[in-house]
């Protein structure tokens, strides 16, 4: 059975561990906050929640599964999205390199008018952009890093992603943590110190955890190399100058 399911269940670990002398001194309200902002925060900065965005460019407004084309090249970017991972972006299935406006205007000063198939893709804010004019009816598919749905009594902590549930502990450690700091007393000065592993020592711990290299063999010399001589560095000798 899976730890810390939901909101609900979350809450009820909290109020264990605070141990609270008068009753409801801190509100449902209060500490479902507190467990809302640190999913918020450790999806944000550990960026482990994938997303799969698959749209159709439309010039008119965009419903359900659409993007609405802005400015000829561009199309707003979900408001969960938060990066694009290792998969990349694609239109109408050929893939697009990533690049900067900076990039595409320093090597074309024409690219404003350029039609026809994209092979690139800027990111400008909150917008996603290519290097070509792009068309309706097109496609574009993008593989990112999303924020997870927000928590609920049946949401599971970051969308319930088998490797995380390790890691749900953290949002109560935060929780509590920011319980105790309302309190104005000196227990939440200790608690948030490393020696008890608070919510920021922890993501230290999930991001070690889930950010390893993924290539295994990264670092690693080839046999051949070690056939090499490499000869010492020698430094001049300056005693003539004495």
């Amino acid at each position: 059975m899976s730890i810390l399911t939901d909101l609900d269940d979350l809450i009820v670990d909290v109020r264990d561990i605070i141990n609270e002398t008068t009753a409801d001194f801190w509100t449902d309200a209060y500490i479902t906050r507190q467990l809302r902002k640190a999913h918020q925060i450790a999806s944000a900065k550990i960026k482990m929640v994938s997303m799969l965005w698959t749209v159709t460019l439309v010039t008119g407004t965009a419903s359900t599964g659409e993007a609405q084309i802005v400015d000829n090249r561009e199309i707003l970017l979900p408001s969960s999205f938060i990066s694009i991972d290792d998969g990349g972006v694609y239109y109408n299935d050929d893939v697009c390199k990533a690049s900067s406006i900076k990039a595409i205007k320093d090597t074309d000063e024409n690219w404003l008018e350029r039609s026809g198939t994209p092979s690139r893709y800027y990111l400008r804010g909150d917008m996603l952009g290519f290097d070509n004019k792009i068309s309706a009816a097109d496609t574009i598919r993008l593989y990112g890093i999303k924020m997870p749905d927000e928590l609920d009594s049946d949401v599971a902590p970051f969308d319930d992603d088998y490797r995380l549930v390790g890691y749900r502990y953290l949002l109560v450690e935060y929780a509590v943590g920011m319980c105790l700091k309302k309190k104005r007393d000196d227990d939440w000065r200790l608690y948030l110190t490393p020696i008890v592993g608070s919510f920021w020592v922890g993501l230290k711990e999930m991001k070690g955890g889930l950010l390893e290299d993924k290539d295994e063999d990264y670092g690693m010399q080839p046999d051949s190399s070690l056939t090499y001589n490499i000869e010492p560095k020698v430094f001049p000798d300056y005693s003539q100058l004495d």
